[in-house]
């Protein structure tokens, strides 16, 4: 295990260094462009976000299964995994632009051909994060997410910069996703091993059926997630949209965590999965815990300190996206519990389509009843609601596939501590104290005390993940020096 954890706390690592970089841009960004030139520009990434997950299909995903299973021709896997990936975007960016043409603009409208392109571009020849973090190798994916986010976000600024206008930046991103098509597909063909074995029979079919329903699950899924930014820019308008989306950008630290520990997992809990050996459910809880320990302090500072954060980060003009953000501490503890990877190590991914279902009723509904009574933060309520109802199905879900109860599902008197720990430490925060210190740096004091007195708790508590992650972090740092 404490391989899988250095490979994790490196990836989360790598991940968050790249979420200070996604999170930079937007700062940037709302002190060049006004706020309803910037909501135009969330709207393209609206659009071109759920056409991407679309278009993508996921399939790059099943590179976490496929290549554990078939090491011997993880090239081969590769190449029809790309050809999967080209046939189907093809397929549905076409069908999405007939579709706004016969609708006469209200899916996309005057963003559909750049969407488009933008989304084939950057979604083909995209395998790379996927077939590294399989062959336990997260420092290249450090190297190239952050280069790609890097790029990505000079390309966005100097154009924004000089032109002020949304139509420079987006041809700008279509411009730089075609650079990198072509620098990927040289480095593919100077990386790949040309004389692997055959693949094994039946391979097609076999990541067919792994990929079409845990596809499908994704693209209801992330519709679902982002029914709320639709619904506000189709209800409310562009600069609604634009605190919106502000007071929701702390869910890439979701991402980073929890999807790090996910993605590192994954193989492994395939490999024990095919030699039966070790406990895949008690390596997921324990990964449940580690998802505590880091987002549960974040999701109480988020409830406490929304305001001051939002306005020193983006700017006053940004203070009604506070409750929003708040409201979104609710989304970021639920989702410490990524509940689908027990179901993809077992192979059993159709399930997900009817959870990611449940999850798009449920949030359509509640979408149509919070929006019109109480604005944006209706939408980030609705998503709290969808996802809530989607993890309490996969729960059962996961338990009976597992032959356990409720009860046994999860270590849940640790997540119950780990939770009374988070709350007691955040008592602290609600002192007058920090109201004396000026600005910004109120918060970062009053977060330090916090951290401070969360990790004091865990070790009263007697909380042993903390000391593992503890331990881990120590050892990688003391490598790295």
């Amino acid at each position: 295990m404490s391989r899988l954890a250095r490979q994790a706390v490196v990836l989360s690592i790598a991940r968050m260094a790249n979420f200070g970089l996604m999170l930079l841009s937007p700062v940037i960004l709302v002190r060049i462009l006004p706020v309803a030139q910037f909501g135009q520009y969330r709207e393209f990434l609206v659009y071109t976000s759920l056409l991407i997950v679309y278009a993508a299909f996921n399939i790059n995903d099943s590179l976490l299964y496929f290549i554990p299973s078939h090491s011997a021709s993880s090239w081969r896997v590769v190449r029809q995994t790309t050809v999967l990936v080209a046939r189907t975007s093809c397929a549905i960016v076409a069908l999405v632009v007939v579709l706004d043409l016969l609708f006469k603009g209200a899916l996309i409208g005057h963003f559909l051909i750049p969407t488009a392109l933008y989304a084939l571009l950057f979604v083909n020849l995209d395998f790379w994060e996927w077939y590294w973090l399989a062959n336990h190798r997260p420092a290249p994916v450090f190297i190239y997410t952050a280069g790609r986010l890097i790029a990505r976000m000079l390309v966005v600024i100097i154009a924004a910069t000089f032109s002020h206008d949304v139509t420079v930046i987006v041809w700008s991103l279509i411009a730089l996703e075609g650079a990198r098509l072509v620098g990927s597909a040289i480095a593919w063909k100077v990386s790949a091993v040309p004389n692997e074995p055959p693949a094994a029979p039946g391979l097609w079919r076999e990541q067919l059926r792994y990929c079409l329903p845990w596809g499908v699950a994704m693209v209801i899924g992330t519709t679902t997630r982002n029914l709320g930014n639709i619904a506000i820019v189709k209800w409310l308008g562009a600069v609604s949209l634009a605190y919106y989306t502000i007071g929701l950008y702390g869910e890439p630290i979701i991402v980073t965590v929890r999807n790090s520990i996910s993605t590192v997992l994954l193989p492994e809990m395939v490999r024990k999965n095919a030699t039966g050996s070790g406990d895949r459910l008690e390596i997921w809880g324990r990964a449940t815990v580690y998802n505590c320990i880091v987002l549960f302090p974040i999701a109480v500072l988020l409830v406490r300190f929304a305001e001051p954060v939002i306005a020193a980060t983006f700017g006053n003009a940004y203070r009604p996206a506070a409750p929003v953000l708040q409201v979104y501490g609710l989304v970021v503890v639920r989702e410490c519990f990524d509940l689908t990877l027990p179901l993809r190590a077992a192979n059993r991914t159709t399930p997900l389509v009817y959870s990611t279902l449940i999850g798009l009723v449920v949030g359509a509904a509640a979408l149509a009843v919070f929006v019109p009574r109480i604005g944006i933060v209706g939408g980030v309520s609705a998503l709290a609601v969808s996802s809530t109802s989607e993890a309490i199905f996969l729960g059962i879900l996961v338990a009976r596939m597992s032959g356990v109860s409720a009860a046994k599902l999860a270590p849940w008197r640790t997540i119950a501590t780990v939770a009374a720990a988070a709350i007691l430490a955040g008592v602290a925060t609600w002192s007058r104290i920090w109201n004396a210190v000026p600005g910004f740096l109120g918060v970062i004091c009053a977060s330090l005390v916090y951290a401070a007195l969360f990790g004091l708790l865990l070790k009263l508590f007697r909380v042993r993940e903390l000391q593992f992650l503890v331990d881990r972090a120590r050892s990688i740092l003391g490598k790295s020096n």
